[in-house]
């Protein structure tokens, strides 16, 4: 089992104004090597692991193995 780090882009109410990037770091978990998980979340995106919303693949920054 391979373990991932995916930071998202989160939009905020003030982002917009105070013109101020903020992310989400989730940690996933996946049998597929590293290429193939991005590939895939590129493709599809995710659910984010509490289970209250789908990250789009246009908010994932980057992916990183731990």
């Amino acid at each position: 089992m391979h373990h991932y780090k995916v930071r998202a882009h989160v939009l905020t109410a003030f982002g917009f104004l105070t013109q101020s990037d903020h992310y989400h770091d989730y940690e996933l978990e996946s049998s597929e090597p590293l290429e193939a998980f991005a590939s895939r979340l590129a493709s599809k995106g995710f659910l984010a692991p509490n289970g209250e919303r789908w990250i789009m693949p246009g908010a994932i920054i980057w992916i990183e193995p731990k």
